[in-house]
């Protein structure tokens, strides 16, 4: 798997690019990490390779097929994305919220089969919080939080995963653990980008 950015410029409709003139490549396993202040279009690019922002140049590819032609359920097979901190508003079970992000797979109203069962448990298994899976979400830590947020990505079972700040408004502790699990599923062949 190989993600290919060929003079990407990001911005918005009938405005000026945000960011232009992007090229880089990332295959399986890398890390790419974006640095940078607020508002010099970090969010702005991942919004164009998730497919939300058309590109205003240039094209988003992976293994050379130009994903702007992709329809978003199988853009949601390739990409998985970790909003920046997120607040809980429902108590929803830790197994519940990480089965949502299989909602690509079985349909809003599908039933989850038995492989969902296993792909989620895996997916807590990976971040490290399986034992946590009936604990109610609005309980737990923020670190665990948003390596809830990490498994429910997972369980899409993408090759990109994309994450926005994902140590934002952590405690250096959680750091550690949400970087930890970066590198870890890096190591199983996961292509990470992030900003920070």
């Amino acid at each position: 798997m190989k993600l290919e950015m060929r003079d990407l410029a990001c911005g918005y409709e009938k405005g000026r690019p945000v960011i232009k003139n992007i090229t880089f490549d990332l295959e399986a396993g890398d890390i790419c990490a974006l640095l940078g202040p607020n508002g010099v279009g970090k969010t702005t690019l991942f919004k164009t390779i998730l497919g939300l922002l058309k590109p205003l140049a240039g094209q988003v590819c992976i293994d050379g097929d130009n994903i702007s032609l992709w329809t978003p359920k199988k853009r949601s097979r390739y990409l998985a994305y970790v909003a920046q901190a997120h607040v809980p508003s429902f108590p929803y079970l830790v197994k519940d919220i990480a089965m949502m992000g299989r909602i690509g797979q079985t349909g809003a109203a599908g039933q989850p089969g038995r492989k969902d069962f296993e792909i989620v448990e895996q997916a807590l298994e990976d971040v490290g919080i399986r034992h946590l899976r009936d604990r109610v979400y609005t309980e737990i830590s923020g670190g665990e939080r948003q390596l809830l947020m990490i498994a429910k990505a997972l369980a899409q079972e993408p090759k990109i995963l994309i994450m926005d700040e994902p140590t934002a408004n952590l405690d250096y502790g959680n750091m550690i653990l949400v970087m930890d699990c970066i590198r870890m599923l890096a190591e199983k062949g996961l292509c990470v980008v992030f900003t920070t």
